[in-house]
């Protein structure tokens, strides 16, 4: 197997499952200090970082097919988790389990596939604008700017009528992404030894 090809095997196996989990979990809503936030936030935050990875080891082609794939993968996951829900249970107690923890997922779902098509579209071409010198510049700006547009859409779809605090969870998530992108962007810059 070609050096590539395994990059590209690593990269869509921690993307997709990225993708995928982000959606599971995005219903615990946690709460640490003043902050408020979806679990997914972490695994959802990579996922950017991954696609820009992609675009600069092995190609900004690859990297377009890999948000593909990740957007039907997400759709995929989420409608066989919602048959999942409507089919018939074989105790109340573990129907109920299941609807409490996964019955909120067609919301979760929505509110993801809105997300995810304008925030890693957006990722995409903006890291790969040509418009910034360093790849690492490149990835953090791209990050940072989809990942404002990914929480603000995020938020609202999935827990507008739910939560009344938004614009403190909104205000939350940023602040936790800018910390996770600053933290993880040395992550990025494996490129270059992965290139070399």
């Amino acid at each position: 197997m070609e050096r590539k090809e395994r990059q590209g095997m690593i990269f869509t196996t921690l993307f997709i499952t990225g993708i995928v989990v982000s959606n599971v979990i995005a219903a615990k809503v946690v709460k640490f200090g003043v902050f408020l936030f979806p679990a997914s936030i972490i695994s959802y935050t990579f996922t950017f970082i991954i696609a820009n990875m992609v675009s600069d080891v092995i190609g900004k082609e690859r990297s377009k097919f890999l948000v593909w794939m990740g957007f039907l993968a997400q759709a995929t996951a989420s409608g066989l988790i919602l048959l999942g829900l409507f089919m018939p249970a074989a105790s109340v107690d573990r129907g109920e389990a299941y609807r409490i923890i996964l019955g909120m997922n067609w919301r979760f779902t929505l509110a993801s596939l809105a997300a995810y098509g304008t925030s890693q579209f957006m990722n995409y071409y903006i890291f790969n604008s040509k418009r910034f010198k360093s790849a690492a510049v490149a990835n953090l700006v791209s990050v940072l700017v989809a990942q404002f547009f990914d929480t603000v859409v995020f938020t609202l779809v999935a827990f507008l009528g739910v939560y009344n605090q938004l614009i403190s969870m909104v205000l939350s998530q940023y602040v936790i992404k800018i910390i996770i992108v600053l933290v993880a962007n040395p992550v990025f810059m494996l490129t270059k030894k992965m290139k070399g």
